[in-house]
């Protein structure tokens, strides 16, 4: 069995404004990670609606997700399949106090990998999970600087 991955960001933002820089997948392009992240099907972020991530780094895989929970600015789950493996996907941002906000992602995966992978399953939803909210971060942070 597959141990679940937490990592969990604090900013002295509003989960309004993070959950501006989390929807924005163009936030994964352009650093050698991902080559692809697309909305193949339904409206982005509502129930049911699917997307494409392409990864390059630091294993190649190509990621189908639907989304299964989409209560913005304050939660949102996503069901990625890719290599034989699934994984449950939670987002959730939490007001701490009137200018602080944390998000945790928690990824629960099960399965066995249908390819050899030169990273471990585990090793890589770790790293995907924390590039997920530090890109965030990042996103978030290049908005305040633009101000």
């Amino acid at each position: 069995m597959l141990p679940r991955v937490e990592y969990s960001v604090t900013a002295r933002a509003s989960p309004e404004q993070l959950w501006e820089a989390f929807r924005d997948l163009d936030r994964l392009l352009g650093r050698g990670i991902y080559s692809e992240a697309i909305w193949t099907e339904g409206i982005p972020w509502q129930t049911g609606s699917r997307l494409r991530y392409v990864v390059t780094q630091p294993l190649e895989a190509s990621v189908s997700a639907v989304v299964t929970l989409s209560e913005p600015p304050f939660k949102v789950g996503l069901l990625n399949h890719a290599l034989g493996i699934t994984a449950q996907q939670l987002v959730t941002f939490t007001r701490i106090n009137q200018d602080t906000t944390r998000v945790l992602m928690v990824m629960d995966a099960v399965g066995e990998p249908t390819a050899s992978t030169p990273l471990g399953i585990s090793e890589a939803l770790q790293f995907f999970t924390k590039d997920a909210l530090d890109s965030m971060l990042a996103r978030w942070q290049q908005g305040q600087d633009s101000h």
